[in-house]
């Protein structure tokens, strides 16, 4: 192979692997169910157990998201419904040891050498779930989550929106 080859092969490699990738997701339903046409629905935002590192626009944000989304799919917002979309949010420090298996670092006086390199790397949660009231259940939800300045941290209205909609699009 040439070396026009193996740029060619490498550029669609990296091209396909930049348009599949998506937002880590976990959905779980009940029934397998569906929102009827129609639907009429509220948002309940869990404001009061945000994490300190969020920001709480952002879940604002996310709800009017989540509102828009699912009243541009044509179904119903109003106070009284017996449906509930609640969006809620969590952060988790997950604990990255770096045991020093791939890296030589020497160990002359010349240089630094850290024996015990463990690193805490905040996650976000973000749980949406629909819940009839009246029959006190939960018939879907949906789970994502990412790390702060990934390309799905919601940092913005848009984003938001995208996030909001990579999950609701299976609903």
């Amino acid at each position: 192979m040439t070396y026009k080859t193996y740029s060619f092969v490498a550029s669609m490699l990296f091209l396909v692997s930049a348009c599949v990738t998506t937002p880590f997701m976990e959905l779980n339903s009940r029934n397998n169910f569906q929102l009827e046409p129609a639907s009429k629905f509220q948002i309940s935002l869990n404001k009061d157990n945000l994490p300190v590192e969020m920001d709480p626009i952002l879940i604002e944000n996310l709800g009017e998201a989540a509102q828009n989304y699912l009243s541009g799919m044509g179904h119903i917002a109003t106070s009284d419904a017996s449906l509930v979309i609640e969006i809620g949010l969590a952060s988790k420090e997950k604990i990255k040891v770096d045991d020093f298996r791939f890296y030589g670092y020497p160990l002359h006086r010349n240089y630094l050498y850290d024996s015990d390199r463990v690193n805490a790397v905040p996650e976000f949660y973000l749980r949406i779930s629909v819940k009839d009231i009246s029959q006190d259940k939960t018939l879907w939800t949906g789970l994502t989550k990412w790390r702060k300045g990934s390309a799905y941290t919601p940092s913005d209205a848009s984003s938001a929106e995208l996030l909001v909609e990579h999950l609701l699009i299976n609903l």
